[in-house]
């Protein structure tokens, strides 16, 4: 199980949803669940990162009927699914209805991608109860076969010291006991704390946990997608 944190404004649901992508185009199966965007606004990101254009302010080279007749055959043979869970949605009832819609279309589900964990953490008096999540989303994960990648936000603002990197002691509880790996995605510019900026062009995706390189990164917003520079 692997873990992808950043700051509030540094694009970790969009490389979730790249990394989804990018294996259902190698026919991996995968799944990606969102708490946070809806399955309409899902479907515009896929489209987006695959395609390269906005749905809801361009129109395609050729138009829509020439990016209907070749898009919509090669997105159903995609095997990809969106899945906009609802507030007091288990992670195990998301889960089964991603695979009853996997046995549908005919494949196997292979990657679950799970944005983000807050949304499944259970409300307690400490809190949001993030260790019992991940405990739940590491034994999906091993009842069925899957690799699952699940998302988190986290804080790290410091008046004194604004620019604090995000380390393992600012993790959700339970996220490094339970992944094989965390990874954080920086960028220069995104905030510690909620708010609202522009976003950054350039990210660095490296381990929080373990050893490994770290990978740089361009943000095309607009497109809804990271690329290598």
């Amino acid at each position: 199980m692997t873990a992808l944190v950043s700051l509030p404004t540094a694009g970790r649901s969009t490389l979730a949803l790249n990394v989804a992508l990018h294996n259902a185009q190698q026919h991996i199966g995968a799944l990606f669940t969102s708490g946070e965007i809806t399955s309409k606004a899902l479907a515009q990101k896929v489209i987006a990162a695959r395609y390269g254009f906005d749905v809801r302010s361009q129109v395609p080279p050729g138009g829509w009927e020439t990016f209907k007749a070749t898009a919509v055959p090669e997105l159903d043979a995609t095997p990809l699914l969106r899945h906009g869970a609802r507030v007091g949605t288990s992670a195990r009832d998301s889960l089964r209805a991603g695979l009853l819609a996997a046995a549908r279309r005919g494949f196997t589900l292979r990657l679950w991608a799970v944005d983000s964990l807050w949304h499944f953490s259970d409300f307690t008096d400490q809190g949001r109860d993030t260790a019992a999540a991940m405990a739940e989303l590491r034994s999906l994960a091993r009842e069925y076969n899957l690799a699952v990648l699940v998302t988190s936000q986290v804080v790290t603002e410091d008046p004194d010291d604004p620019e604090v990197p995000v380390t393992a002691a600012h993790l959700p509880a339970g996220m490094a006991d339970y992944s094989n790996r965390v990874l954080v995605l920086d960028q220069p510019g995104a905030q510690g704390s909620w708010g609202t900026t522009p976003y950054p062009s350039t990210a660095i995706l490296r381990r929080v946990t373990g050893r490994g390189p770290a990978i740089e990164l361009e943000l095309e917003p607009e497109h809804c997608r990271f690329v290598s520079p």
